[in-house]
């Protein structure tokens, strides 16, 4: 077990944790993320419901294949992509200074800092864009490391490596 392995592990793990829970959050509550989504102001209103079907699924499918460590390249630059997303429109918000009271970001990591002492609102705010840069950034690094650590893909690669001979 490798150092390298070890973190890419994590952090791949990490970041699919908050993932696939925010889109759980925000699929058992989808008309509020909806609603969410319109008070951004970004999207014309029919194209408000198509992308939180396409964010939430995104999430969740990115979320699971980095928690297994399957497509892990891949879903590693994904999730950067959402995250920077995220940061975008958060950005776009505060600079608007739009009356948005809930970001739509409900996940893990918020109740995690909370419970730590590390109080992030879930209004808009400077400190919610820094995180989703920082998780953007983390995912590039899962996204762009040569050994993507422990998971079903090092499984399955090993399998295939198994010496046969007799």
């Amino acid at each position: 077990m490798t150092l390298h392995s070890l973190l890419i592990t994590v952090l791949r793990i990490v970041v699919g944790t908050i993932l696939l829970f925010a889109g759980i959050a925000k699929l058992t509550s989808f008309s509020i993320f909806i609603a969410d989504v319109a008070a951004y102001q970004i999207l014309s209103p029919g194209l408000v419901k198509p992308t939180s079907y396409l964010f939430i699924s995104a999430e969740i499918t990115v979320g699971i294949a980095l928690c297994i460590g399957y497509f892990s390249r891949g879903a590693g630059i994904l999730s950067a992509l959402l995250f920077l997303i995220f940061s975008v429109a958060l950005v776009i918000v505060l600079l608007k200074k739009l009356p948005v009271n809930e970001c739509g970001c409900n996940n893990i990591l918020f109740s995690l800092l909370d419970y730590f002492g590390f109080s992030i609102s879930t209004t808009p705010n400077w400190k919610m864009v820094f995180v989703d840069i920082v998780l953007a950034l983390a995912s590039i690094g899962v996204g762009i490391s040569k050994q993507q650590g422990y998971g079903l893909e090092s499984l399955i690669g090993n399998m295939g490596r198994s010496d046969t001979t007799v």
